[in-house]
């Protein structure tokens, strides 16, 4: 039987094969492209998954956060984005941004102890969605996938092949 921790980690892979699937064939500026001024292009979507897993990541190693509270606040939840790239790292920046915290709370999911998924969940993290550390980790593995829908929104405004059939 799997493990949380396997659970996790399956979700974690997935959602990087997907991503790395769904921008390989995006040019530079095809990352700051939304296909509707209400929904966030695809270097929104890897900027805020890089500063939401930083933060979670942060939370759960009782560390700060890596990257910087701008950077975070450019990308923070319910906050739109501005078309086109002006004002946003480049999308070579996002991807190496999102690869890193990707590693880090990779890491960090190896390094975890199996009998803390009960604990409650640190100062800073939302109880009512994440109460227990292992609630906090299930949102790690999952919130991804709420934005990998963005990204397929956008390919398909460009006319871009579809990735998956």
């Amino acid at each position: 039987m799997a493990s949380p921790k396997d659970v996790i980690t399956v979700q974690l892979n997935t959602g990087s094969e997907l991503i790395a699937k769904f921008t390989a064939d995006l040019a530079d500026a095809e990352y700051f492209v939304a296909p509707t001024p209400e929904l966030n292009h695809t270097g929104w979507v890897l900027g805020h998954l890089a500063c939401s897993e930083d933060w979670g990541s942060g939370l759960l190693l009782g560390q700060d956060k890596q990257i910087d509270d701008a950077t975070h606040e450019k990308f923070a939840g319910g906050k739109p984005c501005t078309q086109g790239p002006a004002g946003y790292p480049t999308a070579a920046e996002l991807q190496k941004m999102f690869q890193d915290t990707r590693t880090r709370l990779v890491n960090a999911l190896e390094g975890f102890d199996d009998n803390r998924w009960d604990e409650a969940s640190p100062e800073g993290a939302p109880k009512e969605l994440c109460p227990t550390l292992g609630t906090l980790w299930g949102l790690m593995g999952f919130h991804q996938f709420w934005h990998i829908g963005h990204i397929t929104a956008c390919r398909a405004a460009m006319k871009k092949k579809p990735v998956l059939y």
